[in-house]
């Protein structure tokens, strides 16, 4: 069977059967390179070759077509063809696992739940600490009775590790003084609190303390804390924190309390008488009676605002308030 060349511009001529392939009888177009002519006269035709040649390819032999073995190979038996595919295929999985995530996100995997869990957190303990003071510049003996109110904080461990608390971070928001002031004298505690707010601290910051506490596996286990001022004066007025506490661990997990309202019960005694002399007789050195009262509101704000209270504070607000009730002489 003769395959005919398409016409072109010049003489087209006939692909005839020879022995080995087929070979051009007449003349080549006019538009056929120098190296197609050299090629065929070289070299008999195969129809695989007249087939790339048409369509734009190369014929056996010629410069680019790489090992002579993979030129007839089918494009997926080529390397680059596997790669190309598998490529390709990998992108797309990639386009859909992200729409599948983007439109169900419930479809996106979860992490494991953390392994310590808040089970409970109270201000209602009091804490004897040791705490060193002076009096004028001369230093005293250590006081080991020194009431602090406590902060404890229940952890449970949920796994069968053990976790290791590695930090607290204390972030006060608020720092109050609740009182009218009373006098001054000479002396000055330094209390051996777990947390100590420096003179002059400026809220809102961040106090940090590092920890090695263990929870075992299955287990509940309290820390506790004690917060107050580095230096206690006398004739300071209570204060009263606000913030929250972040428990860092080992395994990068951390846990944060809810706000707490702290206060310690040094000093409210004075407060309180002074207050009382102010209303009852008019006068209170320092204290005025519209003090106390503005005292007072301040007090029961703050305890009404917050959920977790030291009993401290509760029990001074509700005596204060008692006291700016009082009628006034004078």
């Amino acid at each position: 069977m003769t395959l005919r060349l398409p016409p072109v511009a010049g003489q087209c001529g006939r692909w005839v059967p020879a022995a080995d392939g087929w070979r051009r009888s007449g003349t080549l177009p006019g538009g056929w390179s120098t190296r197609a002519r050299r090629a065929l006269v070289r070299e008999p035709a195969s129809n695989a070759d007249l087939v790339r040649y048409m369509t734009g390819g190369r014929m056996r032999g010629q410069p680019g077509d790489g090992p002579a073995e993979n030129q007839d190979k089918p494009f997926l038996h080529k390397p680059q063809g596997v790669i190309s595919v598998v490529g390709g295929a990998v992108a797309i999985l990639v386009a859909i696992l992200g729409l599948v995530f983007d439109f169900f996100p419930g479809c996106t995997p979860e992490r494991d739940p953390p392994k310590l869990e808040l089970s409970n957190v109270d201000v209602a303990r009091e804490q004897d600490i040791t705490a060193d003071w002076t009096s004028g510049d001369e230093r005293q003996p250590a006081m080991k009775d020194w009431k602090a109110s406590l902060l404890s904080i229940a952890l449970r461990n949920r796994s069968a590790d053990e976790v290791l608390v590695t930090e607290a971070k204390f972030a006060i928001s608020v720092v109050t003084k609740l009182g009218c002031p009373y006098g001054a004298g000479g002396s000055a505690v330094m209390a051996r609190y777990d947390i100590k707010v420096p003179d002059g601290f400026t809220p809102p910051d961040t106090l940090t303390r590092p920890l090695k506490y263990k929870v075992p596996p299955h287990r509940n286990e309290r820390i506790a804390f004690t917060v107050g001022p580095e230096i206690l004066r006398e004739g300071s007025l209570p204060m009263v924190y606000t913030f929250t506490v972040t428990l860092l661990a080992d395994d990068k997990s951390s846990l944060t309390t809810d706000a707490v309202v702290f206060m310690n019960p040094q000093n409210t005694k004075s407060v309180l008488q002074a207050a009382e002399s102010a209303m009852r007789d008019g006068k209170g050195g320092f204290v005025t009676p519209a003090c106390v009262r503005e005292q007072a509101r301040k007090a029961r704000q703050i305890v009404e605002g917050a959920t977790l209270v030291s009993p401290e504070l509760k029990e001074y607000s509700d005596e204060l308030n008692r006291l700016a009730t009082l009628p006034t002489s004078g």
